[in-house]
């Protein structure tokens, strides 16, 4: 199904919002949010009303679930169409063969909008354009304002969904920290790099980044023990030594390898979303 734009935008790096030519709509109760969330996560296709049933209520839906999704989405199709031609149906919310869909144009969602800037920001880099890639990727970061797809944290439909944005932010956060260092901000980027381990102690690329920002602040040593602390976190949370990737950093660190200087050398983290 084509998208359409009809003046609305949707958010959802965070709790579910809407808005018309900039002025928020009320969405209404958290069951009806979530029912916007599962039409929005379904990309412009129809979703059947008993798949809609199941979703709403994780798969054990009350005898009259089918009453009360047909009077959410009436109040949804008020809500995004206040006030449609005498006579004409609603564009916004459409009843299909098929089921119910929310066509929505790919510049009307946050989350489309947050990964392009992701992958504008990666291309930039390989461009040799480190200073407007922290601007990019900075923007694209800052988008977020709150847990993604919050309202349906829980339910088994976005669970996929919400993994991908979140690999998709942390790539993003990623990227930031090594556009920073090419640009030549260190002092900027440790600060974030110490708040990404916070964030992700398991992930062992922002273990990588963290030691490389110490390494050029000139503190080899304590990029060194930063390594000794995330051996020690993944071997007591998963049982496993640190990959080839981050020994091998470790090793050059500790020779004082100067090609450790040269950012632009480093593989740039692939963009997952």
């Amino acid at each position: 199904m084509s998208a359409q734009t009809h003046g609305v935008s949707f958010s959802l790096l965070g709790p579910v919002t809407a808005t018309r030519d900039g002025v928020p709509l009320d969405l209404g109760p958290r069951q009806r949010r979530v029912l916007l969330v599962r039409l929005l996560v379904a990309r412009n296709r129809a979703v059947p009303l008993d798949r809609l049933c199941d979703d709403l209520w994780a798969g054990g839906p009350p005898a009259r679930a089918a009453t009360s999704v047909h009077a959410h989405i009436s109040r949804l199709r008020r809500a995004l169409d206040p006030a449609p031609m005498p006579g004409a149906r609603c564009t916004v919310l459409l009843t299909t063969p098929y089921g119910y869909a929310l066509p929505v144009a790919d510049e009307d969602r946050d989350t489309v909008r947050f990964e392009r800037a992701v992958a504008a920001g990666r291309a930039l880099l390989d461009s040799g354009r480190p200073a407007r890639a922290v601007e990019v990727l900075g923007g694209a970061l800052d988008s977020w304002y709150g847990d993604v797809l919050e309202d349906a944290a829980g339910h088994p439909f976005a669970a996929r969904e919400i993994a991908r944005l979140q690999e998709c932010r942390h790539t993003a956060r990623e990227l930031h920290i090594r556009a920073m260092l090419m640009a030549g901000r260190p002092e900027r980027a440790v600060h974030t790099a110490r708040d990404l381990v916070a964030d992700e102690p398991l992930r062992e690329s922002a273990w990588d980044l963290l030691m490389r920002c110490l390494w050029l602040l000139g503190r080899p040593a304590e990029a060194v023990q930063q390594y000794d602390r995330a051996r020690w976190l993944l071997h007591r949370e998963l049982g496993v030594e640190p990959g080839p990737a981050l020994h091998g950093l470790c090793g050059a660190i500790k020779r004082r390898e100067a090609s450790l200087a040269d950012c632009g050398s480093w593989r740039t983290t692939p963009v997952a979303c």
